[in-house]
Order: C-alpha cells, then structure tokens, then sequence
C-alpha cells in the first residue's frame, strides 16, 4: 500500500503551523480501499475531516462523505485533489453534503480552515468554492502556489506516519516523493496538480537526502517519484545517484519509478541508465502523445522528436534496457 502522502501533507503542515486555541487530535489515516461502514466507524466522531478525491477513489469517497454527512450533520466536510473541478458550483450543488472545496495546492488552505474553524468564518480563504446558507455559489481567488517548497515540511521527516506504520507490521509500503512541483509545459489534456505551464519549484536537495535516508531506514520497497518531469533539472542527476548509493549500502529501496523530461535526451538516458544499472529501475518510458498532426496541435504539444526517440531507442537497447510506449485507444457509444 501506497503511505498516503498527500493527506500527511495536510497534517505536517497543519501541525507547524496551526494557530487555533483548541488543540489539534487527528484521527486514523483511511489509506486504502475499506468498505463505507468501516470508514464511517473511524471519522464519524470528527469535527473536520479532509478528503482527497481522485478518478480511481471519487466514487467510493463521495459515498462516505454523504453517509458521514447524514451520521454527523455538525461535521465539516472538505474536498480537494484532482478531481475536485476548477469550477465547482455544479459539483457542490450536486453534491451537496460538501461543505467546502479546495482547488491546488492544499497545505495552506486546509491549514486556515482549521485556524479559522472556532468562528466557522470561512468566507476569505483563498482557492475554496462553498455555497453559502442563502444558496449563492462563492468561489475565492487562487493562492499563489507554494515557491519555498521546504516550509512544508515532510510528512516523512516529521513521523506522521509513524502510527499506521508501527500498527500495520505485515504492510510492504510504497512511498510517493516530490523533488519539485510544476511543469513548464501546457498540455490540455494534463493538470499536473494544477501547475501546469509553470514554473518548477524546487524542495532543498539536504531535506530530499534526509528523505532518501528514511526511505531506506524504513525499509520501503518502492519509491514512487511523482515529479512530471524528472531529469530537466540537472541535480537530478545527483538525486539519482545518490538513491543508488543509498540502496548499494542498505539494499533499500528496491525500485523506483520516474516519469522522464520529456526533451532533455542525453539527461533522460543518462539518469535512466543509473537507475536501471543498479536495478532501481527495470523499465523505462518513451512518450509519443499522439501520431496524428491535428491531435498534436489541439492538445498543445509536441512528441518527442523522431530524432530523440530513435537515438533513446539505441543507446537503450545496446544496453539491455527495456524501453516501452504506453498506447490506449477509446471507443464512444452512440448517445442515448
């Protein structure tokens, strides 16, 4: 199971950097897929509890929220992640047992949702949408993504997830792990945490080794690197190695998975050849958006070029490295 890395964001931040009267207790992490009365038993008694929606989990957590809503009308529900849409009211309004969204970057905002939860004032939170008691739809201007990525201090580092970890002795964990947020390119088919087209921000390399050191203390089978494109930056070179390092002293982590830049070619093979090299790595990813020169355009990218992608190709293969090229296609039923 995936330690779930978002939602110990939310705690490690809130921690530093709470200011309300009442202290904070924080329940159970829900960390994997439990059925709704099970979910229900841990969080019925809270005052707030966050969810983090995406595609693979909306479902099941609207349905706990509507259930807890019912079981705890004095509880406030609050909603961010991906699939939370940018433009809300219909979201709110159909789902109605929501009481306030969140849109990008979440430690700050649900941070001064807990500071201000004593007054239930929540009107001038930046990057929330709620409806208000007269019914009228209100959605806030946007925070200014995060720039020092180190105030948020790690989740990791700060032991949130100390409890589930020392609870749940016959778990084999998978960790997500952030070098930096952002990514320069505007594909429309992507929202990269909303920081697309932006600029990448970077965590401090100190705090990423201390993080390494965690992984491998910890014994964490599989480092999942969430950064869109690892290898623009030329310390990843560095961070890269120095993962490797860490595994040829301890044997830990065992891999680790990257989604490569998509234009720096001889970064991209060079920091994909030290990972699989020590066996971090046993596979790597070779992008094509699309063949088809109008979908190109209307999603506002480039493939790789064919130069690129043959040159990654052979200096792969003459290393016994296994390349692959995700490919999917989507059938439309007539309407009904």
């Amino acid at each position: 199971n995936y330690l779930p890395y978002s939602v110990g964001l939310m705690r490690s931040h809130a921690t530093k950097y709470y200011t309300g009267t009442t202290p904070l207790k924080f329940s159970n992490f829900i960390y994997k897929r439990i059925d709704t009365n099970a979910a229900l038993k841990e969080i019925v008694q809270c005052n707030i509890v966050g969810f983090s929606a995406y595609v693979w989990n909306i479902r099941l957590t609207l349905k706990i929220a509507k259930e807890l809503k019912k079981s705890n009308p004095e509880c406030l529900i609050v909603f961010g992640g991906p699939q939370v849409p940018d433009k809300a009211e219909e979201f709110l309004r159909v789902n109605n047992f929501i009481d306030i969204a969140v849109h990008g970057e979440g430690e700050q905002v649900f941070t001064e949702i807990l500071n201000k939860f004593s007054t239930r004032d929540f009107t001038n939170i930046s990057s929330t949408s709620y409806i208000k008691e007269d019914g009228s739809f209100v959605t806030n201007p946007r925070y200014v993504r995060v720039k020092l990525l180190d105030e948020i201090p790690s989740p990791y580092l700060m032991g949130v997830f100390n409890d589930i970890m020392q609870n749940s002795t016959d778990e084999k964990w998978i960790s997500m792990w952030e070098t930096n947020r952002g990514c320069p390119f505007s594909c429309t088919f992507c929202d990269w945490g909303s920081a697309v087209a932006s600029k990448v921000n970077q965590f401090g390399l100190e705090r990423l080794y201390e993080e390494i050191k965690w992984f491998s203390d910890n014994k964490i089978e599989f480092v999942n690197c969430c950064d869109a494109n690892f290898g623009i930056l030329q310390r990843d070179l560095d961070i890269a190695q120095h993962v490797v390092d860490i595994k040829k002293k301890t044997g830990y982590p065992n891999a680790m998975s990257v989604q490569n830049t998509k234009n720096a070619t001889e970064r991209a093979y060079v920091v994909q050849k030290v990972l699989a090299d020590s066996g971090l790595n046993t596979g790597v990813t070779i992008s094509l958006q699309s063949m088809d020169a109008q979908t190109l355009s209307n999603i506002k990218r480039a493939n790789i070029s064919t130069k690129s992608f043959q040159e990654l190709q052979r200096r792969f293969t003459k290393d016994k490295i296994a390349t692959y090229t995700v490919l999917f296609g989507l059938t439309f039923s007539p309407a009904q």
